[in-house]
């Protein structure tokens, strides 16, 4: 998706230069008219037709070269923010997108008094299935686990790695029943077994859930409200979810 997003932009870089090629031409046209006005000179249909054949030979190879560079130029930029905002080894955004992404998406619903959520989620006992199965099966995990993740939300909704083998999501417009219904998808989603290399793993999920404006109106201090809940959760049994209380902190 982000190779064709460049590739049509430079399509329509390639149009918007062929565009100025014809209008370079016709304005040697004319040009071209005007001289032989202007000295009496005999124009034929021949000569007319080998000045535009002229003009366009002279203007396309600097037309294909800046062509080519913008091309390059805009691979090289999406190559940069696929570096710069995505996890290499799942796909999904990293910290940094989230963050940029949901600060300026609480901005507008602030002015618009909307509400949303952010949950943190962190793979239990991912360690050991490192230390057992070695860290090659545990990268692979990680990556059956993002999609797992995305497949548990709606569209709308943001899924990022945070690091290592913790998540975040933020979810929009959503009531508290709605999230405590997605995230109990997910944690359903990641009991079911995992089959990698012919090896059946099993694993969970402790999730905590912290909601926008009432619990952080901006989004570090939702994160940091969403991983003490996730932290709870852990401390309660693991495989479950906790919302933050500042009530109930520990």
């Amino acid at each position: 998706m982000k190779e064709q997003k460049h590739i049509k932009w430079s399509y329509k870089v390639i149009f918007i230069i062929i565009g100025l090629l014809f209008i370079k031409v016709f304005e040697f046209v004319i040009l071209n008219r005007i001289i032989h006005w202007f000295w009496n000179i005999p124009l034929d249909s021949k000569g007319e037709f080998i000045v535009i054949i002229v003009t366009i030979l002279i203007l396309l190879p600097f037309i294909i070269i800046v062509m080519m560079q913008r091309i390059r130029l805009e691979g090289a930029e999406e190559k940069y923010k696929q570096l710069a905002y995505f996890d290499p080894l799942t796909g999904l955004p990293n910290r940094r997108y989230f963050e940029e992404k949901v600060s300026n998406s609480l901005l507008r619903k602030s002015k618009e008094g909307k509400t949303g959520a952010v949950v943190f989620i962190d793979i239990d006992g991912f360690k050991l299935v490192n230390d057992t199965y070695g860290h090659e099966i545990g990268d692979i995990l990680l990556k059956e686990i993002g999609i797992r993740l995305l497949a548990s939300v709606r569209k709308e909704d943001l899924v990022s790695r945070f690091a290592g083998d913790e998540f975040i999501f933020f979810l929009p417009n959503v009531d508290k029943a709605s999230v405590l219904k997605i995230v109990k998808r997910m944690i359903e989603e990641i009991n079911k077994p995992f089959v990698i290399n012919n090896h059946r793993i099993l694993t969970s999920t402790s999730a905590g859930i912290s909601f926008f404006p009432k619990q952080g109106k901006d989004i570090k201090l939702l994160l940091r409200n969403a991983d003490k809940a996730m932290y709870k959760a852990k401390l309660y049994g693991k495989n479950t979810y906790e919302i933050f209380d500042e009530d109930k902190e520990f």
